[in-house]
């Protein structure tokens, strides 16, 4: 896949020494919406609510797995249920509310709470604490993003305007593999945060005593979506984004004075803007013999960029 990168002359030739390109946390972007991750009202209630009863789910888990406590008779199978749903949550640490379960838990707790005054309020204050332990991850997440953006078109005039120096710089050209860059779409709403599917996650490991990754695989799928939607104001750029975090480690991805860089394969073509400068049309000539360089100029008859005859 084709992909284009539009730079300042001095940036690009910092990128060309290197063959790097740098990444960025979107927080920085001039995109005010771009990358912000929000869940929606509803979803917040929902998990809320997940979180209310995932805490009922722990405590009826202790009392229905504490073998010096007698249970009825037909809460047996409740139990051989539940270390079969605790077995197979160990492989896949995901809470979701098990079937038939809510019922059994209420008419427990209501008579457990009979006795343990305090225990609703105890389940109300542990569920605000875990809430705002899943944000503060979502936010940590969104802190480790690192983002370098490209684009499908290498002769837009806007994007040579707002990012190649006003045609003054260069674009650069490079053949990637598709599944590390994705495209971005354009859309008239919002994506909403999958606060459900982060919620299930963290409760998941927090049953099975271990913390989640940051980087975790479901987490980061569930991130995706915001991270590649923009407004329909944005569709000019035709947006080509690769997302790494700062906690990845491969031989493509390094750090140099506190910001990161991503290696990148062989250039191409070094486009050059219409406005480029003799003396550094030249200078990218002698540095770089080995790179075609295409020249660009505006057409006489259009509203469009063409490579100079």
């Amino acid at each position: 896949m084709k992909i284009y990168k539009y730079l300042k002359f001095d940036d690009a030739i910092k990128m060309l020494d290197n063959n790097s390109v740098i990444l960025n946390n979107p927080v920085n972007y001039n995109d005010p919406f771009d990358c912000v991750i929000k869940p929606s009202e509803e979803d917040e209630e929902i998990c809320y609510k997940r979180i209310l009863n995932y805490y009922m789910f722990k405590e009826f888990s202790k009392i229905l797995l504490d073998k010096k406590i007698k249970i009825p008779f037909w809460l047996l199978w409740v139990r051989w249920e539940l270390k079969l749903f605790i077995k197979l949550m160990r492989k896949n640490p995901y809470y979701d509310k098990m079937p038939g379960f809510d019922g059994i838990m209420t008419i427990v707790f209501n008579k457990y709470a009979e006795t343990h005054k305090d225990f609703k309020k105890e389940l109300e204050k542990k569920k605000i604490e875990f809430s705002k332990t899943i944000k503060k991850a979502v936010e940590d997440i969104r802190e480790m993003l690192l983002v370098s953006c490209f684009s499908k078109d290498n002769k837009s005039i806007l994007m040579w305007s707002h990012y190649g120096d006003k045609h003054q710089g260069v674009c650069v050209e490079f053949n990637v593999d598709s599944e590390n860059y994705k495209e971005v779409r354009y859309e008239k709403k919002r994506q909403q945060l999958d606060l459900k599917m982060i919620t299930a996650v963290v409760l998941g490991y927090d049953f099975i005593g271990e913390s989640v990754s940051k980087d975790n695989p479901k987490l980061l799928k569930a991130l995706m979506k915001l991270l590649l939607t923009k407004s329909r104001d944005w569709q000019y750029e035709s947006e080509i984004r690769t997302v790494h975090f700062v906690s990845e480690v491969n031989d493509d991805f390094y750090e140099m004075e506190d910001k990161h860089f991503l290696k990148m394969p062989k250039i191409e073509r070094i486009y050059t803007g219409c406005r480029i400068s003799h003396e550094n049309l030249e200078l990218l000539k002698e540095k770089y013999p080995n790179i075609e360089i295409v020249e660009l100029e505006d057409s006489d008859k259009e509203f469009k960029l063409i490579k100079k005859q």
